[in-house]
């Protein structure tokens, strides 16, 4: 569990670096813009990897039983949350009209998640992202908008959405193979 906690700690620490703008141009301004985004990089992918780790060293301690139709709204909605993680990276409406397409998409996927297990392990992962999604969110508004920009476009919003239906389907079939736990509901 401890490599689960340092991952999450890790990955949190350097994704809620850019709520402090001057460290984050400190740092860019000291290393660059190449070298900023490659440890960035790396350091997310090394918190990543703590977390793959770690969790399967948590126990399966079930602390509670989800709610009957838990597993079905999370299929529901996984195809939005999808939708808009791929939509922040694309000049779409989607984008323009919610700024944080990328925080509410880890939101509802934490959420719904969140709330369709009930074991530790799946508890402190889902449990750390929904909270850091929505502190982001919330920090957000006192930042410069740090999303690229890019005049909106139906076309990007129609690619988000047949991307994210495309992520939906390989993510059901492929889910029990890559994660270990059968999509049902």
């Amino acid at each position: 569990m401890n490599a689960m906690i340092a991952g999450l700690a890790l990955f949190f620490a350097v994704h809620l670096l850019p709520v402090h703008p001057r460290w984050r141009e400190s740092l860019i301004g000291r290393f660059g813009q190449p070298v900023y985004t490659a440890l960035f990089s790396l350091l997310s992918l090394g918190g990543l990897l703590l977390i793959a780790h770690g969790y399967g060293q948590v126990d399966e301690r079930i602390l509670w039983t989800p709610p009957a139709g838990a597993g079905p709204l999370a299929i529901a909605v996984m195809p939005a949350a999808l939708i808009l993680l791929l939509a922040a990276y694309l000049p779409t409406w989607l984008r323009a009209r919610l700024r944080h397409p990328m925080l509410i998409g880890i939101a509802l996927w934490s959420a719904v998640h969140l709330l369709a297990t009930g074991r530790l392990a799946t508890t402190l992962l889902f449990g750390a992202f929904l909270t850091y999604a929505l502190a982001d969110i919330a920090l957000a508004r006192r930042r410069r908008q740090m999303i690229p920009g890019g005049t909106p476009r139906l076309h990007w919003d129609a690619i988000a959405v047949a991307g994210g239906l495309l992520a939906w389907w390989l993510l059901r079939r492929w889910h029990e193979d890559l994660f270990g736990v059968a999509v049902t509901g």
